[in-house]
């Protein structure tokens, strides 16, 4: 039995879709199926019921998945302490986060790795309980909690969404509206500038579509934000993502720009962090949170 496969397992069955699976791990679907085949060949039991549209988890594999998803929890503890410890420790932020998708930290991320490509920061996924003990012995520079919690000497960070802002064309029926969810948008190509930031926004589109029962279009990819609001306003067939100081809004008339409601995607809240922060961290907060509070 492997790591890879027990993630591979824990993964398929948080998504219960191989296609999600995949491109949460950052494979294609094949060899999570693969891996999942091994698996299920090593423990000589079926771990999950497959058709074409749905996938379950058996009653093996209930009984195995808490156990297997702790055995994952003491192995990312392991590579966090090791990495606390490391003479290479301070080269880059540790953050510990709970299991599953953090909207709001995502993008933040993308949004540092585009403007500070240099700073790396390294995710790990710990158990709630461990979270600012780990903050205050030094272990990582900063966790997310999924509520703010009482944490004397330490300080607490609201992470909020700064302004995104959408262009799309002017005749299209959602120019009328003032602002829009991201299930909406999925429905129309999105114009994709190879950014962190276009990239994670069309993942939470996307997932949003998902969650909605819909199928979400295709991706178009162009150069820059700049093509990709000309294509716009001649092709009137997509949207795009636009950073609020990115582009002079009257250099495309044929375009309306809309606010969207990301909000429901940022999870959790809340960063918690020692009260004297690094270079590094506080670049990461100016672009994920508002002014630190005591905890």
């Amino acid at each position: 039995m492997e790591l890879r496969q027990l993630t591979y397992f824990v993964t398929v069955a948080e998504e219960l879709h191989f296609g999600r699976a995949a491109k949460r791990l950052h494979v294609v679907q094949p060899a999570v199926s693969q891996q999942i085949r091994k698996l299920e060949r090593t423990l000589k039991v079926a771990l999950f019921e497959r058709s074409t549209r749905w996938v379950h988890l058996t009653e093996a594999g209930e009984d195995l998945l808490p156990w297997a998803q702790r055995a994952l929890r003491s192995v990312q503890m392991i590579e966090l302490v090791a990495a606390g410890r490391s003479p290479l420790a301070d080269t880059a932020l540790r953050v510990a986060v709970p299991t599953g998708s953090q909207g709001s930290l995502r993008v933040a991320l993308a949004n540092l790795r585009d403007s500070r490509p240099e700073i790396q920061v390294d995710i790990f996924e710990v158990p709630e309980s461990v979270r600012s003990d780990l903050v205050r012995d030094g272990t990582v520079h900063a966790a997310l909690l999924d509520a703010p919690t009482a944490a004397p000497g330490l300080a607490l960070h609201r992470l909020q969404w700064g302004p995104v802002t959408v262009g799309i064309p002017k005749p299209h029926p959602l120019a009328g509206r003032s602002q829009l969810l991201p299930d909406m948008l999925g429905r129309l190509p999105m114009r994709q500038a190879p950014t962190q930031f276009h990239t994670v926004l069309q993942e939470l589109v996307t997932d949003a579509c998902h969650r909605a029962g819909l199928q979400p279009a295709a991706s178009l990819l162009s150069r820059s934000i700049s093509e990709a609001l000309q294509s716009i306003s001649t092709k009137r067939d997509s949207w795009t993502a636009v950073p609020d100081d990115c582009v002079n809004r009257s250099d495309y008339p044929e375009v309306e720009f809309r606010s969207l409601d990301v909000g429901g995607l940022a999870s959790p809240p809340v960063m918690l962090t020692r009260k004297v922060l690094s270079e590094s961290l506080q670049a990461l907060l100016k672009v994920a949170a508002a002014e630190p509070r005591p905890a």
